[in-house]
């Protein structure tokens, strides 16, 4: 049982200072009002702050907004910040690679204030991989530094987060030590922060006393963390402490109360959507179910908790997703089955392992062989440069001899060679000047296009929306109390329309001219675009992206959006399709983009193609880039090759 818990018992420390909806709205209040870029910054990044365990997407526009600003004050300090902020959102996105280019960004302005936090994340972030040894160096390291500059809340941060690694590496009673110690420090300093970080903690120390079958003291703790989470309003911890609980409840064969709390894990963290911790959940929720004979919910939350395992491709959760289904069938005597899943998990444990194994050995090799190249390199060019020192003296004799009688035959075929490469400039100067006369229309007229399109969107949005809201309330202002009863059916239904109708006129303003598009990168832009689809019509479009970071141009960022809108725009008109896949792959100078569906398919040569894929060409033609359409009647997949270094982007 106690190999059970080990895999539930969640091992993030996170610090929280939660505040009530108020205080957000009231932070709202203050940068409406505020005037002063300073203050302005500090709101922003109050509101990052507030947002991190609300809503990630709305911490993400509080971010780039704060680093918009902290680059037109010229603010290492708010760069800094920004970047951080922007570090922990991806961090609990499970964007790592994000995650850590800009916590690394952050500490690369050296603002003393913000590097202590910034290792507490990073530690989070190194854990979260697996890299237990580099999570504790820059705990260790950032825990020296507070201690120097007297960072209490630094140092309450890294004790809380190296009781949860030791947590983490089995050692449960140096875990329980550095976690009291911390717990010490808040209740000594009063400190808010550290006192609503409380929950997470407590929730801490009962997991460990519940690996130690000191069971009674768990339930204790656990209890009173969920007191202080409550208190909070601390969703993601709430979730944790209802898991941990469910655990020790298994534990004790209370395996009632156990799913009782498990499923209030569960709605929790659906909601917060981490998939790290939905694997946890469910795979508790496996085991429990199992205990009670209740065979078809726990084989469906195993699968659910392998499922996404495999989707992160999180090697560790797969392991321990077998251990926990081979100690199921071990608890219920199918000893054959738990073997082998203790053999899958044996296995991936194993792979795990082997990659790391691998990585040291290559770089090991690595350094070996370039070691020896390096030698043999110095050695063939002494060697080289001898037989070149022999081969110029007889070089110079040969050519001193040809020099005379070849003179001649030279200058002619020098004047030959200038002619032709006089014409040959000329020709390519002519081509030169018509391709940029094409380019030049085609950018006039994306130009236009999108201007119209920001024009009539302003016009919808402040004209027509603007009159719509006046119509509304002047409405809304007429007492119904005098109105028969027919009347007020007529009255609620004007009400109504005109809802109707001012929500259709923000969504044609919002295709016109997306604002994520603006407020966003490419890639983020295109994610919210297939998400709002994926909500509002019944074709699952998956978005995928890999590769390098992309940085573009802002006309060559609109007209790849549009391309991919006009594309997902043809296929829920045309297509009759069920699923769509929008794929980006940027790597080296080249960014391939994939459109396919799983429609009717059409004719790629017929005549009557309308003028929505004639914009695609055009847009195509103004990055230079190279257009493939396949299309049958098993579906459509359009595939778009730019040579970003080509074109400049």
């Amino acid at each position: 049982m106690k190999l059970y818990l080990r895999i539930f018992i969640l091992l993030f420390y996170t610090v929280n200072s939660y505040s009530q909806s108020r205080i957000i709205d009231s932070l709202k209040i203050e940068l409406n009002k505020e005037e002063k870029d300073s203050l302005k910054a500090k709101i922003l990044y109050d509101l990052s702050y507030e947002y991190l365990y609300q809503s990630i997407d709305t911490m993400i526009l509080f971010s780039k907004n704060l680093e918009k600003l902290a680059i037109r004050m010229n603010s290492d300090k708010y760069k800094s910040l920004a970047n951080k902020s922007l570090g922990d959102a991806f961090l609990y996105s499970n964007m790592y690679d994000s995650a850590n280019t800009h916590f690394k960004k952050a500490l690369h302005f050296d603002i003393r204030a913000n590097k202590s936090s910034v290792y507490s994340s990073m530690g989070i972030l190194y854990k979260r991989q697996g890299k237990y040894e580099e999570a504790l160096t820059i705990y260790l390291k950032g825990l020296k530094e507070d201690e120097v500059n007297g960072n209490d809340y630094g140092r309450y941060i890294k004790l809380a987060n190296i009781g949860n690694l030791y947590m983490e590496l089995k050692d449960y009673k140096n875990s329980i030590v550095y976690s009291k110690k911390a717990l010490e420090l808040a209740q000594s300093t009063k400190n808010e922060s550290m006192l609503s970080s409380m929950g997470t903690l407590l929730n801490n120390i009962g997991g460990n006393y519940s690996f130690l079958n000191e069971y009674d003291t768990a339930i204790h703790y656990l209890h009173e963390s969920l007191n202080v989470n409550m208190e909070n309003n601390n969703k993601r911890e709430l979730a944790r402490t209802y898991t941990t609980l469910g655990s020790v409840y298994s534990s004790i064969n209370q395996d009632r109360k156990s799913l009782e709390y498990l499923k209030m894990a569960l709605k929790f963290r659906e909601e917060l959507g981490d998939k790290i911790e939905l694997v946890e959940t469910k795979i508790a929720l496996g085991f429990t179910y199992g205990k009670t004979n209740q065979i078809n919910k726990s084989n469906y939350y195993f699968d659910e908790a392998l499922t996404m395992a495999m989707e992160i491709e999180n090697m560790d959760l797969i392991s321990q997703t077998y251990l926990a289904i081979s100690d199921y069938y071990s608890l219920v005597n199918k000893y054959e089955k738990a073997l082998l899943n203790y053999r899958l998990f044996i296995k991936f444990k194993d792979s795990i392992l082997k990659i790391n194994n691998f990585k040291n050995i290559q770089e090991l090799q690595t350094k070996y062989e370039t070691e020896k190249k390096d030698n043999e390199i110095a050695s063939q060019k002494l060697q080289l440069q001898e037989k070149e020192n022999d081969i110029l003296k007889k070089k110079n004799q040969y050519n001193m001899a040809l020099g005379g009688g070849g003179f001649l035959l030279l200058g002619s075929l020098g004047l030959w060679l200038f002619y032709r490469q006089r014409q040959k400039i000329k020709n390519n100067e002519i081509l030169a000047l018509e391709s940029q006369q094409e380019v030049v229309k085609l950018e006039a007229l994306i130009d236009g296009e999108e201007k119209e399109r920001n024009r009539l969107a302003q016009d919808l949005h402040d004209g027509i929306n603007g009159d719509l809201a006046v119509i509304k309330y002047k409405i809304s202002s007429i007492e119904p109390d005098n109105f028969s009863k027919k009347e007020k059916v007529f009255y609620d239904e004007a009400i109504s329309m005109l809802d109707n109708a001012v929500e259709q006129v923000r969504r044609i303003s919002h295709n016109l001219a997306p604002p994520s598009l603006h407020n966003f990168d490419l890639i983020e832009a295109i994610q919210q675009f297939c998400s709002k689809q994926n909500a509002s019509n019944p074709l699952n479009i998956s978005f995928q992206y890999f590769g390098n970071r992309l940085i573009l141009k802002k006309e060559n960022e609109t007209a790849i959006y549009r391309i991919i809108q006009e594309l997902i725009n043809n296929i829920i008109k045309h297509a009759n399709a069920t699923e769509a896949l929008v794929q980006l792959n940027n790597h080296g100078n080249k960014l391939i983009i994939t459109v396919e569906d799983n429609g009717q398919g059409f004719d790629t040569n017929s005549s009557e193609n309308g003028i929505g894929l004639q914009n695609i060409k055009s847009r195509v033609n103004f990055l230079k880039a190279n257009l493939d359409i396949n299309s049958n009647t098993k579906g459509t997949t359009f595939c778009i090759e730019i040579d970003l270094k080509k074109n400049k982007l």
